[in-house]
């Protein structure tokens, strides 16, 4: 700026004086000479000092905003070093705590959800349930089908019946007589009735124990008769309270018959201890694998260690299991006090009955009206 003042000053300064000498001649011709060069120049300088100030304002910018994307480049750079400081302290930190053990599963767990939940899978059981036994042995008691046969026949057919499935069934289940032996039934983890002849032995096990000699069926001539329907009418009492037998050894039969599936059977192979004491085969009940569930913790010293290396998370997830069992065995222990119920119903009623014919008579008094 200071140079422009300086060329438009001494610009002035050489037109007053051309302008001075110009009027000491009086020739106008080479005065407007001189003032129009001197335009020309002051013009030519007023140009040349305006291109050297936009020059220096656009070098100063093009400076400014190279600074400015340094600038911007650097805190970008610097915003990115700190993202990638996050992101590398939190994978250390999820890296720790895994490799601290945190996000470990039980030890258990492979083989805890394989098949376990098949118990009492629909359709998944093989054999007879324990309420086919039952409802096979109330055939027999009724004389119905196949089975029912010696007893249509009566007499000596029912004692040659019980006497063949003796013989016939000795040794099964490794009891000299399993059909008189009830520990066929209470001791057996699995009562594999996909076999014949245990199932054979278990039905007649459940005859012998509930009916064993039942009356021959009333014929449809006798059941015309007064003592025929009286007959019925007793039979009728008989049955139903013989049902409540039926209703605890058919319970204890579906627990102990193969109520799984292919599944479970897998699971219960792989997941049964060392020293299990009972043979785990193609056929697994209910209550096998809820035993082997049982020893394979508790009692077993190598579950005790694998539980002090467990984290946290894979504590509480043995815990939910054995809450899970725990409320299973509960609800089956429910199911058998409903048919215990009904047992010591029939049982007080049979009581009553027998007391009834033979202590309840009431005396009358004797009538007046003769004296």
């Amino acid at each position: 700026m200071k140079n422009f003042k300086s060329i438009i000053t001494a610009s002035i300064l050489i037109l007053g004086a051309s302008a001075g000498s110009a009027y000491a001649s009086c020739n106008c011709g080479t005065i407007r000479n001189i003032v129009n060069d001197g335009v020309k120049r002051v013009n030519e300088h007023t140009t040349s000092v305006g291109n050297d100030i936009t020059q220096t304002i656009l070098q100063g910018v093009a400076q400014m905003s190279a600074y400015s994307k340094r600038q911007t480049e650097a805190q970008k750079r610097i915003t990115e070093a700190a993202q990638v400081n996050d992101v590398t302290r939190e994978k250390q930190i999820a890296r720790g705590v895994a490799e601290s053990g945190r996000f470990d599963p039980a030890a258990s767990a492979c083989v805890d959800l394989s098949g376990i939940f098949s118990i009492g899978k629909a359709g998944g059981g093989k054999g007879l349930s324990g309420k086919d036994i039952t409802n096979a042995s109330r055939n027999w008691s009724y004389g119905n089908e196949d089975i029912g046969k010696p007893v249509i026949q009566g007499g000596l057919a029912i004692a040659n019946a019980i006497i063949t499935d003796r013989d016939r069934f000795k040794g099964i289940g490794g009891f000299a007589d399993p059909t008189t032996d009830a520990r066929l039934i209470t001791d057996a983890i699995t009562l594999d009735t996909t076999q014949k002849d245990i199932a054979g032995a278990h039905i007649r096990l459940i005859n012998n124990i509930v009916d064993p000699a039942p009356a021959k069926p009333i014929t449809a001539l006798e059941a015309k008769t007064p003592a025929g329907r009286s007959q019925i009418a007793a039979r009728q009492i008989d049955a139903s309270r013989r049902s409540a037998a039926h209703s605890v050894l058919s319970y204890l039969g579906d627990i102990a018959t193969p109520t799984g599936s292919a599944e479970l059977a897998d699971w219960a192979k792989k997941a049964a201890p060392q020293g299990y004491p009972y043979q785990v085969g193609d056929q697994v009940s209910q209550l096998q694998a809820m035993d082997i569930f049982v020893r394979s913790r508790f009692p077993n010293a190598m579950w005790h260690e694998q539980l002090a290396q467990m984290s946290p998370d894979a504590i509480a997830r043995e815990q939910l299991l054995a809450t899970a069992l725990t409320q299973q065995i509960e609800w089956m222990r429910f199911d058998l006090e409903r048919r215990n119920s009904v047992v010591f119903a029939a049982m007080l009623s049979t009581m009553l009955d027998d007391r009834d014919t033979r202590a309840t008579s009431i005396p009358i008094a004797p009538s007046s009206s003769g004296t």
